[in-house]
């Protein structure tokens, strides 16, 4: 047995150098097999309301401004008491905001 291990620590010992050929072989296999990089996908062009949005202060801005515009609307549109309501705190007297046409002609032909 003493001297088949010596066969073995002496092939062991003087293991043969890869060949420059297949070296190469090998890396040029390596290289194939090497995921390529995909194309750069073109950047959308952002249009006229990311613009807008942007001069704004951005998306979130927007957003803010239109939820407070249909607030508003809502309120104006549905309670218009709640003006007359805030007039008569703040002065003596009640302002009418919103005249209605009887008052508007005779205003009219007061003038007349």
């Amino acid at each position: 047995m003493d001297e088949l291990d010596d066969l073995f620590l002496a092939a062991k010992a003087a293991a043969p150098a890869p060949s420059t050929a297949l070296v190469a072989r090998v890396l040029a296999d390596a290289a194939a097999a090497q995921p390529r990089p995909a194309a750069p996908s073109p950047v959308p062009r952002a249009g006229w309301f990311a613009w807008l949005a942007d001069a704004f202060g951005g998306r979130g801005v927007v957003a803010g401004l239109a939820g407070t515009a249909v607030v508003g609307l809502v309120l104006g549109f549905y309670v218009p008491a709640l003006a007359t309501d805030w007039s008569s705190v703040l002065s003596a007297e009640t302002v009418e905001l919103i005249p209605d046409a009887d008052s508007l002609f005779a205003s009219l032909e007061e003038q007349g």
